[in-house]
């Protein structure tokens, strides 16, 4: 029998609203975690450059879930958590440093519960490596730097969580492409990739899947698929269908923009 990867739906993100006093449900343009529940979502995206988020909302985000989780133990299992510089922490700046300034940003889960870690991911996402960043004519971040990062980043997580730390995986996002994702994943700290623009179309993302294939071999693979796109090239039966046809040492995220949550559910199921 073939084996297949594990496919998981995760969102881009959500609102976090509790507290202030008004009414939970009735929140127009607002997604809650209640709401991406309901649609099919099992995971989420924190931390992603393009939302914004300061430490601190990610960190109120990560304590929102696991008070919700309270009383729905299984609600959101898979937490994809996002750290990187900016430019300007990286502009001029040397290596080390910055590998010092975006490890530090894991301290935000310092004193969490260790029961988070079950199916977190922790990615490297430089602020300024993604394309439409506004750096795009500065060449993307090289391998030196991004083994460097996710080195560092593996010691603070065995600071913060022992040796329960060591085995959270990390992924990275930037600029993909095949001849890339060979060089990056040569350093076997580095789980998998996410990514956002070299997702657009399956050719991409299939092209990206196969490199991962042929550069980590039998290791474990996060491939995390995270549709910036709105109005997709080819359908999400397309990519499933080919994403499927890779063995069960991928492990395969999908994040749709939150109106096709619930279609892409459809087609999983």
């Amino acid at each position: 029998m073939m084996s297949t990867p594990q496919i998981i739906l995760s969102a881009q993100n959500f609102d976090i609203y509790d507290g202030d006093g008004q009414d939970l449900i009735a929140r127009t343009g607002a997604v809650s975690i209640e709401m991406l529940e309901r649609a099919g979502g099992q995971g989420v995206i924190l931390g992603h450059s393009e939302t914004g988020d300061s430490l601190e909302v990610i960190k109120n985000k990560l304590l929102t879930i696991l008070h919700k989780r309270e009383e729905k133990p299984e609600l959101l299992p898979y937490i994809t958590l996002l750290v990187g510089e900016s430019w300007e922490e990286f502009n001029g700046n040397t290596i080390e440093n910055v590998s010092k300034i975006v490890a530090e940003k894991l301290l935000i889960l310092k004193d969490l519960p260790k029961n988070l870690l079950q199916n977190l991911v922790i990615g490297y996402e430089p602020k300024w490596g993604s394309r439409g960043s506004g750096h795009d004519d500065t060449p993307p971040p090289e391998p030196e730097l991004i083994s460097s990062c996710v080195k560092e980043m593996k010691l603070h997580l065995e600071n913060i969580f022992g040796e329960t730390g060591k085995k959270i995986p990390i992924i990275y996002g930037g600029r993909s492409t095949p001849q890339r994702t060979e060089q990056i994943l040569n350093d076997t700290n580095i789980s998998g990739l996410i990514l956002g623009s070299a997702a657009s179309t399956v050719e991409k993302t299939i092209s990206i899947a196969r490199a991962m294939e042929k550069t980590m071999g039998q290791r474990q693979k996060i491939l995390h698929a995270n549709f910036k796109a709105f109005n997709l090239l080819d359908s999400y039966q397309a990519y499933i269908n080919e994403l499927t046809k890779f063995d069960d040492t991928f492990t395969i995220y999908l994040s749709p923009n939150y109106t096709d949550i619930r279609l892409l559910k459809s087609l999983l199921v």
